[in-house]
């Protein structure tokens, strides 16, 4: 698009001056509505309207004024861009804009509205240091650890060794005790109603002091006083209540410059100012906390048992453990071979290591997310399970992907006569649909009721056949039920989303559901549709408890109390 930027300008009557210092920058006046003409600049994209400009006010005709979204440059943070959409037409997008400029220039923002852009303001900050910190804040004060390298703080951690375990492998070293220095973590237990650091203003010692006394109990205080030490260095993680109900975490790193001092001291707090240099530290947050909520996961202390590791088993675990789940216990006996490479999680080059699935599959997640612990178990589910070398009374929940009515058969009965809630899922051939089965989450239902008198499964998508549904490539030892990767990611998926359902309390007892795919290949080879199949798929999708079977061998015989 081939815009006149000059033209575009000069038609709003609420635009002066308009003066070209280049193709993409302009200089002008911008009329609010109570009248008042504010010298600006813009600089256009050349993507614009797609892209948006740049605005300033000119500071070589006008003070930049102290108010929120306008930076110490002049720079008008007018929008915040995330989720929304603008026209594509290049005069309404400039109507657009200065309307979003004028409400940040004209507004009377009160001091929360600094508070809601707080870690912006404190980044700005002359003399800062940037860290990360892979400690969990709590409510409480707490002992931890800084890591230094160098003469510089490198990254706050909980002081133990499974999180220097886990940072060192966040950065692939081997951290070593000398490398760890203390630090205190101060959670401020009334709000923050004061001005927000920025630029060349940031607290001075005398006002971090009184800033700490007046927003912390006399319980805290005194927690405070007792980390007291003569050191060169000090370390602090502050947690900092704010007017929006948000809470930051900031660092502070203290510098003795008063070598003759050599007394036990809390700089935090103390009254002799000038015996100490602070420089504020801005923390980028990659704690458990901060990672799941901005991945949307999950944030229970979990231990989930999964059997089955083959290819919905893998995709499953993928899913769960980037939702935040964290331990996991595998059992599965088979090595990943490589005619399955095309749809198993871990694809083509771990299939020649000649491992089994559990152990290649641990090695992998422990790798990709440190804080996540695998056991693994090489053996047969039934067997170890009814030997009893596996509780299952241990876990959380139970998730069981192998696709072998025979076998699911079996552990439904163990399942049941547990505590713990599991999930069953399983894909059809030719990836005509999958579906998921909770079971043993109260009330009637299991997997047993599944299967009618003529061996038949209801949830079925496939109709009656003579014929198996399974191809041969050679002979008996190459049969294999024929489906895709993205077959079995929908149907991890599936189970994966009522996981999560489960663990929010909005599964109602056993529920059924179901994703239906297309039947054109199944059909082309020779087979037909269940009436079931021609459900839509708003139906399927939703919880089925028509398959409960009241008087089930298994399930019909249990009392409703042994469920709650």
């Amino acid at each position: 698009m081939n815009i006149h930027f000059q033209k575009l300008l000069l038609e709003k009557n609420y635009l002066e001056k308009v003066i070209e210092i280049d193709q993409y920058y302009y200089e002008l006046f911008f009329e609010l509505r109570n009248g008042y003409k504010i010298p600006l600049t813009i600089t256009f994209s050349p993507l614009f309207p797609t892209e948006l400009p740049k605005v300033h006010i000119n500071e070589r005709y006008h003070k930049i004024p102290d108010i929120p979204h306008v930076m110490n440059s002049g720079l008008v943070c007018y929008l915040d861009k995330e989720g929304v959409i603008w026209s594509d037409i290049p005069e309404r997008t400039l109507d657009f804009i200065f309307e979003r400029v004028e409400q940040v220039l004209i507004s009377n923002s009160p001091q929360i509205e600094y508070h809601r852009e707080f870690s912006y303001y404190f980044g700005t900050l002359d003399k800062i240091e940037f860290v990360f910190s892979v400690f969990t804040p709590v409510d409480e004060p707490k002992e931890i650890s800084v890591l230094a390298i160098g003469s510089k703080p490198f990254a706050f951690l909980t002081d133990d060794k499974e999180s220097t375990i886990l940072l060192g492998k966040l950065l692939n070293i081997n951290i070593k005790s000398r490398n760890l220095e203390k630090a205190l973590y101060v959670p401020l237990d009334y709000t923050y109603e004061g001005k927000v650091p920025q630029l060349d203003r940031f607290w001075r010692n005398e006002e971090i002091s009184k800033i700490i006394r007046e927003h912390v109990t006399d319980t805290t205080l005194s927690k405070i006083m007792k980390f007291s030490m003569n050191k060169k260095r000090y370390f602090y993680l502050l947690r900092i209540p704010l007017m929006t109900g948000e809470k930051t975490i900031i660092g502070l790193w203290f510098e003795k410059v008063n070598q003759s001092l050599s007394k036990r001291v809390v700089p935090l707090i103390e009254s002799n100012f000038d015996d100490f240099n602070v420089t504020p530290l801005f923390v980028f947050r990659n704690d458990d906390t901060t990672l799941i909520e901005r991945g949307g996961g999950v944030q229970k202390p979990l231990n989930v048992l999964l059997i089955g590791c083959g290819s919905i088993g893998s995709d499953l675990l993928f899913m769960l453990a980037r939702s935040g789940i964290k331990r996991f216990t595998l059992i599965d006996n088979d090595k990943l071979k490589i005619e399955n490479s095309y749809r198993h999680f871990l694809g083509m080059n771990k299939s020649i290591e000649s491992k089994t699935k559990v152990k290649l599959l641990k090695e992998e997640f422990e790798n990709r997310y440190a804080n996540v612990k695998i056991e693994t178990i090489e053996n047969e589910a039934v067997d170890i399970i009814e030997r009893g070398e596996v509780d299952l009374d241990a876990f959380d929940l139970i998730l069981i992907a192998i696709g072998d009515p025979n076998i699911e058969r079996r552990l439904n009965k163990l399942i049941l006569q547990s505590s713990t809630p599991a999930i069953f899922t399983w894909v059809e051939a030719y990836g005509i649909g999958g579906h998921a089965l909770v079971v043993n989450n109260g009330g009637k239902g299991c997997y047993e009721c599944l299967i009618d008198s003529d061996l038949r499964m209801y949830p079925s998508f496939a109709g009656k056949s003579d014929v198996p549904f399974i191809k041969n490539m050679n002979g008996c030892a190459g049969s294999f039920t024929p489906y895709g990767s993205i077959d079995s990611m929908e149907t991890a998926l599936l189970a994966s989303r009522l996981v999560l359902r489960y663990l929010d309390n909005s599964v109602e007892e056993n529920p059924l559901v179901s994703w239906k795919g297309s039947s054109k290949i199944f059909e082309e080879n020779g087979f037909l549709t269940s009436d079931r199949y021609k459900k839509s798929i708003d139906v399927l999708s939703q919880d089925d408890y028509d398959y409960i079977n009241p008087s089930c061998k298994v399930c019909g015989n249990l009392k409703n109390e042994a469920y709650s």
